[in-house]
């Protein structure tokens, strides 16, 4: 036997191992009952501890759960932001000593009707107006009327704004159920999916009550840098080995070093149950922020932030917040607009806590904590973003994202339901038995086939068929996917392509054998000869399954998402597991005849 073919061997027997380990808990929830599916008590106690914490999930279609549209009235958004520019003009030509006749929003367009008290008002009022030239225009003027109206431009992003706003606070409500796998995504223009599985009828109930009857709340709260809480509660005994105390430092007032501890882990309910055992002073409130440590990261880290319980100022103050380029310092800043009596809260907030971290809370969430430089006048804060090695598209795309975040509470677009659907935990339990009856069936009839024709090599060809379901399942286990019932008949067009690719091989190793070839030259010539068609084959599978996941909806990205995944897998067990065990049988056993 040749050296590489006992490399060969090894690579797919651990790869054979590494699969079995990652599949196990995945085939014992799978093929469990209902009633432990649906209890995590009874599924710990079925799963043994030594296997890993990861499985796929069933998708709401196998294991029940809610369905929701949301509909975003983006339209509101515009209509609130031309009432606040209404109110802003009003108050600037007052303090300029040129009082407005009225300011007035006709019908539902973002556009105001300006009266002036008298003519000669025009060159004040066009001053102030340039000032928003690049969002607003002047439709037209006639007289002391002035009609003024919002760009189309500016109009479009405020609508794609309020969009991505509401799914921003959607989706933090839902994360603090911490069910699993929720797809909380846009679907449109203008409304916002969510399928959630698996959910019990109160955290249901719980739910669509948040979502539906609940406005974002946006809180700007001062951060506790000096208290040892975090310190005393990582040191206690009972502290679950997941959760780890750390520090960060900065410089704080007077060129101090700031060090402050914080508690962090992958488990964000860990950290939530060892809080409420040991719960801060009563001044005082624990927010939880979640971060990518890297950006390869598929999942993120909880860590903690001790804030004032007081909340001095909220979004209800906030009319802007927007991202732009400083070209003096070369990186890009979030700026924040103050209504006047936002602006003077700000102005003491900022004054007396300079060179502390003010933490930015939208529903409960900590976003990010910047720290304050210094007392901030005038309504008008900036946000420094940047750090590390991060790219200027980078910092651009986390700008846009706290500007997302800040606006949230600033320019609210109520939401309403567009349709629910409620998914009956039988209808999902019945699902699961007919995909279990299909997947079954199209296993034995492929395998039957392929013994009667092919014999030895049939046989061969379901044992490469094995185990790229053994590898397809410990893929889907290993990244956290999510099975739907398009997804189970992915896997049964899995099973007919892992087979496809073996006929043309065994095809043509036929073929070598009628020119009159030893078996050895003709599983050689086989094998060689087959790879070009099937690569091909598995190529333009790939970018059908691409372009299917990339524009399609939940059902079909479940198809899409098995699919693809099995023919990257199918081209690599569909070549060497077959080829592995013909060499074996020819140089080892030293076969000169193979049923085929």
């Amino acid at each position: 036997m040749e050296r590489s073919w006992y490399w060969r061997f090894a690579v797919v027997v651990g790869l054979v191992g590494l699969a079995i380990y990652y599949s196990l808990p995945s085939a014992i929830y799978f093929l469990s009952e209902p009633e432990v599916r649906r209890s995590k008590a009874k599924l710990a106690e079925a799963t043994p501890e030594w296997l890993p914490n990861k499985r796929f999930n069933l998708g709401i279609d196998l294991q029940g759960g809610l369905h929701l549209v949301m509909g975003v009235e983006a339209d509101k958004a515009l209509e609130d932001r031309a009432d606040r520019v209404g109110d802003e003009l009003v108050e600037q030509m007052q303090q300029k000593g040129k009082p407005l006749e009225s300011v007035k929003r006709l019908g539902d367009e973002p556009e105001l009707t300006i009266v002036l008290k008298s003519g000669d008002d025009w060159d004040t009022l066009k001053e102030i107006l340039e000032q928003r030239k690049d969002t607003w225009e002047v439709a037209s003027r006639s007289g002391t009327q002035v009609i003024y109206k919002m760009t189309q431009l500016y109009a479009d992003s405020l609508k794609q704004d309020s969009v991505d706003q509401a799914l921003k606070t959607l989706r933090n409500r839902i994360d603090k159920y911490g069910v699993t796998e929720p797809e909380v995504r846009k679907r449109g223009d203008s409304s916002i999916m969510i399928q959630i599985a698996g959910l019990s009828a109160e955290d249901e109930k719980s739910i669509k009550d948040d979502i539906i009857g609940k406005t974002a709340q946006l809180e700007f709260k001062i951060v506790d840098d000096t208290s040892q809480y975090f310190a005393d509660v990582g040191s206690k005994p009972d502290k679950p080995e997941s959760v780890r105390l750390t520090a960060e430092s900065y410089e704080g007032l007077g060129d101090q070093i700031v060090t402050r501890p914080y508690l962090e882990s992958e488990d964000k309910l860990a950290i939530l149950e060892l809080i409420k055992k040991y719960p801060p002073p009563s001044d005082r409130v624990v927010g939880i922020e979640e971060y990518k440590p890297s950006k390869t990261a598929t999942k993120g880290i909880f860590r903690t932030w001790l804030l004032e319980r007081r909340t001095p100022i909220t979004g209800d103050s906030l009319t802007d917040a927007f991202p732009y380029f400083d070209s003096d310092q070369n990186t890009w800043h979030v700026s924040m607009k103050f209504d006047q009596r936002g602006a003077v809260i700000f102005e003491k907030l900022t004054r007396e806590n300079t060179k502390k971290k003010m933490a930015i809370v939208l529903d409960d969430i900590v976003d990010s904590a910047p720290i304050i430089q210094g007392a901030i006048p005038n309504g008008n804060a900036q946000i420094t973003l940047g750090g590390g090695f991060k790219t200027q598209e980078e910092i651009l795309a986390d700008a846009k994202a706290l500007g997302i975040v800040l606006k949230a509470g600033a320019l609210p677009a109520p939401v309403y339901p567009q349709e629910e659907r409620t998914v009956g935990a039988t209808m999902g339990d019945d699902a699961i038995a007919k995909g279990q009856i299909a997947l079954l069936a199209s296993l034995v009839l492929v395998c039957l086939i392929m013994w009667v024709y092919y014999k030895v090599a049939g046989f061969i060809g379901t044992v490469a068929m094995a185990v790229n379901m053994l590898f397809l399942f410990a893929s889907l286990a290993a990244f956290n996917a999510t099975l739907t019932l398009p997804g189970i008949a992915g896997l049964a067009l899995t099973i007919g392509m892992a087979v496809d690719a073996n006929i043309i091989q065994f095809e043509r190793i036929r073929d070598e054998m009628a020119l009159g070839k030893t078996l050895r030259a003709a599983v050689d010539g086989g094998f060689d000869k087959a790879f070009s068609a099937i690569f091909d084959s598995n190529v333009t599978t790939l970018i059908a399954a691409v372009v299917l996941y990339q524009y399609g909806s939940g059902p079909i990205r479940g198809f899409a998402t098995t699919l693809g995944i099995g023919v990257l897998i199918n081209t690599f067990t569909s070549v060497v597991v077959p080829r592995l065990i013909f060499d074996y049988l020819v140089r080892a056993k030293k076969a000169e005849t193979i049923s085929i």
